[in-house]
Parts: C-alpha cells; sequence; structure tokens
C-alpha cells in the first residue's frame, strides 16, 4: 500500500512540479480559466497514475480511478485558479494567503490519491 501510494505522489509531483506542467497550462490553472488547458493537465495526472495503476489493480479499476483522478484534480486546479482571480490576495506569493490557499490545493490533490488507495484496499 505504501508503495503505491508513494507511487502516486510521484506521478502528481512530476506532473505539477516537471516540465510536464507547460507554461499554456500554468496560466489557465492561475485565473481557472480557459478550461481545455486545465483539462489536459489533469489528463497528464491521470495518464500517469493510470501507468501506475496497471501495476497494482485490474485494468477496468484502474481506469476508473485514473478518470476520478481526471475530475478531481480538473474540479480542484478551476476553483483555486477562480479565487485567484477573483481575489487578488490569492495570486499573490509575497502574502501569505496566497500560500494558505496552495497548501490546501495540495491537500485536497494529495486526499484525492489517499481516497484513491483507500479505495483499492479497503
Amino acid at each position: 500500500m505504501i508503495l503505491l501510494i508513494l507511487s502516486l505522489l510521484i506521478c502528481h509531483l512530476l506532473a505539477d512540479f516537471s516540465p510536464l506542467s507547460t507554461d499554456w497550462m500554468l496560466r489557465a490553472k492561475s485565473k481557472g480559466a480557459p478550461f481545455f488547458p486545465i483539462f489536459v493537465h489533469a489528463g497528464v495526472h491521470a495518464l500517469l497514475m493510470l501507468v501506475v495503476l496497471f501495476f497494482f489493480i485490474p485494468i477496468t479499476l484502474a481506469f476508473q480511478l485514473a478518470a476520478f483522478q481526471w475530475i478531481c484534480h480538473f474540479v480542484i486546479d478551476v476553483c483555486k485558479g477562480k479565487m485567484s482571480f477573483y481575489f487578488p490576495v490569492f495570486a499573490n506569493p509575497s502574502d501569505k494567503r496566497y500560500w494558505m490557499l496552495f497548501g490546501f490545493d495540495q491537500f485536497l490533490h494529495q486526499t484525492v490519491i489517499l481516497a484513491m488507495a483507500w479505495f483499492i484496499f479497503r
């Protein structure tokens, strides 16, 4: 179980904090729009996690959990972007509220990963 969770967290790290997260995606994420680049970004997360899940669970369940990841990641990123757009204090890295929202965003993403693992090992 720990290996699966660690592998999924590494997928999240790679999809969010590497060249896999392109400028096109980051611009959209910062405003919560347009949706398509954020949808593609969430798809990168889902695809990486799908590859990992293939090693741990049946293929049908892997696709279902990857779809769950895709939808959740998309919704979380759109909401964070909208918060930053409508409340500029959340878009300013020199303000502690920026980091509070960033931390909450990461907490939500990690909670989704834990929920996926819980569903597999329940």
